[in-house]
């Protein structure tokens, strides 16, 4: 039997499941919302950081002059937009002659990790030759091992006959290898071991010990010369380039990398010359009292050549963000230091780069021309005291001088559009209000030149007068024009200077 559930709990039940239905739909469509909109922001913050560019100029150090910094790009203007990263590219610098410094702090032209020639060919250390197994050494090792038995057994306290038996046993090995020496020493040719010395001052090989010792002697003394020879070259070359007002990159790296070889070069020669001066106790010692002057020597090279290649030829500054600045202008301003004198007055020039982009607000002040300008009357005797009234000519504009707020956009450019707003005195001291366009002309002394629209109270003549001479009217005994105030339009034209100051940043101070 089935038990009927009530038409208002149905009802209820129903109700439930729709506000679970309708919450869970509001919820969804909220959750969908959030993720469209996170998607879209990180979609915009990716565009506009894969927007962002770096503007490069050029600035020559050869010489501080109005050409010396230039844009890279095609414009080859000194405008920058805000939202470009500013960057220089340093060209024609020599910093064995100066010392540079921009906007007050010094550019350091050198790397941090200096180069090491040593790296190219391992540590120098002098090591003794290996002597050569031959023949001749075996028979001397084998002859003198037999001459130390024979002095052995000669000690010893041994039966005279068994004695005297070995003795000569040992004697007649002694003959045999004697004459097997002797035999060895005419067929074998002798080894020389001084075979790079040999080739290092182009001498003959060698064909006995005085010669080898003659010539690593002598190695060790043209090594010594080259060394210094060297070092001489490497100082009248800093000496040169010193004297100049820029280095010349591709004949300076050409340079450092044939001081460079020739250096490598000689390292290993020293150190084979060494090698080969151990294998004799004179031509060691030769050698070890010449090295202190040619190591010496050999330091100083190594660290005008490290200096060389510390050397950047290429020197970006670091990026620089102008981006959201209130400023006109960024200032570059370039000293440089002869460092030959004691107390140097630097080569000094300033650069301008303009900024592109951005409102600018300025406020100028000057003289005007307005077509709105009161009016003024004269009369002529009639009958009676009726008189003619006649407007009086005094041209179509009035002077006066007032101030503008003008707006427009920074654009580095000397020829600007601005929108302008202000007002002026007239000469009668009416209060006029003001706005237009304007030119801004100019960069830093700039003038504005305006025209427009103009309104103001002016004094006009009551409407029952007609001042065409026709109609004469009753002025009464003293014969005065009735005039009133009304609310009127006209244009205007006018100049107006700057008042403000083109705001700079330096930008690495």
């Amino acid at each position: 039997m089935c038990k009927l559930i009530p038409e208002n709990s149905a009802a209820n039940i129903l109700a439930v499941a729709f506000s679970a239905f309708l919450k869970l739909t509001i919820k969804t469509n909220v959750i969908m919302r959030t993720k469209i909109l996170l998607l879209f922001l990180l979609g915009w913050v990716g565009m506009v950081s894969a927007q962002i560019e770096t503007k490069v100029f050029e600035l020559d150090l050869g010489k501080p002059s109005k050409n010396a910094l230039t844009a890279k790009d095609s414009s080859n203007k000194l405008v920058i937009k805000t939202s470009q990263l500013l960057s220089f590219d340093l060209k024609n610098a020599n910093p064995y002659k100066y010392k540079y410094v921009i906007n007050h702090r010094f550019v350091d032209l050198y790397e941090g990790q200096g180069y090491n020639p040593l790296d190219s060919i391992g540590k120098v250390v002098p090591v003794k030759n290996a002597i050569p197994v031959t023949p001749v050494t075996k028979t001397k090792d084998t002859l003198e091992n037999l001459k130390a038995q024979l002095e052995q057994l000669k000690s010893l306290k041994l039966n005279s006959a068994t004695k005297l038996k070995e003795m000569k046993s040992l004697n007649d090995s002694i003959q045999l290898f004697e004459m097997r020496l002797s035999s060895l020493q005419l067929i074998e040719k002798y080894i020389s071991k001084s075979e790079f010395s040999t080739a290092f001052i182009n001498a003959k090989n060698a064909t006995t010990e005085d010669e080898d010792k003659s010539n690593i002697k002598k190695a060790t003394k043209v090594l010594q010369k080259k060394i210094n020879d060297l070092k001489v070259g490497v100082d009248t070359y800093i000496a040169k380039i010193s004297a100049e007002d820029f280095l010349d990159k591709d004949e300076f790296n050409s340079s450092r990398e044939n001081f460079n070889a020739s250096y490598i070069d000689l390292l290993s020669a020293s150190q084979n010359i060494g090698n080969e001066a151990e294998s004799f106790t004179d031509t060691s010692e030769d050698f070890s009292k010449k090295y202190k002057s040619i190591d010496s020597v050999s330091v100083k090279i190594k660290n005008e050549i490290s200096k060389m290649y510390q050397l950047k030829l290429y020197n970006y500054l670091l990026p620089i963000d102008i981006n959201g600045k209130n400023i006109d202008v960024v200032e570059v301003t370039l000293e440089r230091y002869d460092k030959s004198i004691t107390n140097p007055i630097p080569d000094k020039y300033t650069y301008n780069i303009w900024i592109n982009g951005g409102l600018k607000i300025d406020i100028s002040g000057g003289v005007f021309l307005t077509s709105l300008m009161d009016k003024e009357y004269e009369t002529k005797d009639d009958t009676g005291n009726n008189k003619f009234i006649y407007t009086q000519e005094k041209g179509d504009y009035d002077f006066g001088f007032g101030s503008m707020i003008n707006l427009s956009l920074r654009g580095g450019s000397w020829v600007r559009p601005a929108l302008s707003i202000g007002a002026l005195f007239t000469t009668n001291q009416k209060f006029q209000i003001l706005t237009g366009f304007g030119l801004i002309l100019g960069k830093e002394e700039r003038l504005v030149l305006h025209g427009g629209l103009t309104m103001g109270a002016v004094s006009r003549i009551s409407d029952q007068y007609k001042t065409n001479g026709e109609i004469s009217y009753d002025l009464g005994t003293e014969g005065t024009v009735a005039t009133n105030n009304k609310f009127s339009f006209g244009h205007f034209f006018g100049i107006t200077y700057n008042f403000g100051k083109v705001k700079k940043q330096e930008p690495a101070k």
